[in-house]
């Protein structure tokens, strides 16, 4: 058994060698003159390898390096499970326009063409599409994770959900902290512009409420939906976020928001959050794989 931690793995490949009690690997890499990059790994001529990658920003740079490496092992008698903590490409799972690619599908391709079989991965922005790929999937739901880190932090916590398409992730998160949660309705004007426009129950009044999203990126659904928690008598604002992305000034959006603190996982690095650490829920997704399998 052996892990091959690629240079976005977040120390989730250290985590699951701990855990799992398999070798670890580094994967090298390096580049030719004109910028493109090439890997080198260990020789491995058979049984089980994890290769470990997160595919953030750059994408397609620490996409095409797991393609690589997963071809350079493909010859061998070796069964590939890819663990990839954030899936880039997930959100264009359709054609929302005519003459649109489904991103998520090339990717769910290309992951089958170098040999991959088994592929874990973390809160994707929809599961559907990954069942393109054909091979064995896992999806871990970190929110619950991140919640537990939560306990005992807030007085009187709330979980929101910025939007109806994240009603089961709060869900989740309020069982474990053992409070109440609610979902905003956003109005979107013919000009693209965002509101809110209603809260489905709850008493914001006096509340710590902790936003609860799969990915915060540019921050702008969080910052409306802070607005409101503290237009409606909210007590404090914090984020928790399973990916955090924060692209476009989004630390600082949701700052002057007044969201105090920004909680998330080590799917994505981000310093300026509170980050838990998600190697064993990855860990317990690939045991059950090997239940599974065997």
């Amino acid at each position: 058994m052996l892990v091959l931690g690629g240079t976005a793995s977040n120390g989730i490949d250290i985590g699951l060698s701990r855990v799992l009690g398999y070798d670890l690997e580094k994967i090298e890499t390096s580049k030719f003159p004109d910028g493109e990059i090439k890997v080198r790994i260990p020789e491995i001529k058979e049984g089980k390898v994890v290769i470990v990658q997160s595919t953030h920003y750059p994408q397609e740079k620490n996409l095409f390096e797991l393609l690589l490496t997963a071809d350079a092992i493909k010859g061998s008698n070796v069964e590939i499970t890819a663990v990839i903590p954030y899936l880039a490409y997930a959100r264009q799972n359709r054609s929302f326009y005519p003459g649109e690619g489904i991103s998520i599908s090339t990717v769910m391709s290309l992951l089958k063409a170098v040999g991959i079989k088994s592929l874990v991965t973390v809160n994707p922005h929809r599961s559907g599409p990954l069942m393109n790929f054909g091979g064995k999937i896992e999806v871990i739901r970190a929110e619950r994770r991140l919640a537990q880190h939560l306990m005992g932090v807030f007085t009187r916590p709330m979980v929101l959900a910025p939007d109806s398409g994240g009603v089961e992730l709060a869900r989740s998160a309020a069982e474990v902290l053992g409070c109440e949660f609610t979902y905003l309705d956003k109005n979107r004007d013919a000009y693209g512009n965002v509101s809110i426009k209603e809260a489905h129950g709850g008493d914001f009044a006096g509340k710590d409420i902790i936003i609860f999203d799969d990915i915060i990126s540019s921050g702008g659904t969080i910052e409306l939906a802070a607005r409101h928690a503290y237009s409606k008598g909210a007590a404090s604002v914090s984020a928790a976020g399973v990916h955090l992305i924060m692209v476009d000034g989004a630390a600082e959006r949701l700052k002057n928001a007044g969201v105090q603190r920004i909680f998330g996982t080590n799917t994505v690095p981000y310093e300026k959050a509170e980050t838990v650490d998600v190697s064993e829920d990855i860990a317990e997704g690939i045991r059950r794989m090997e239940r599974d399998i065997s």
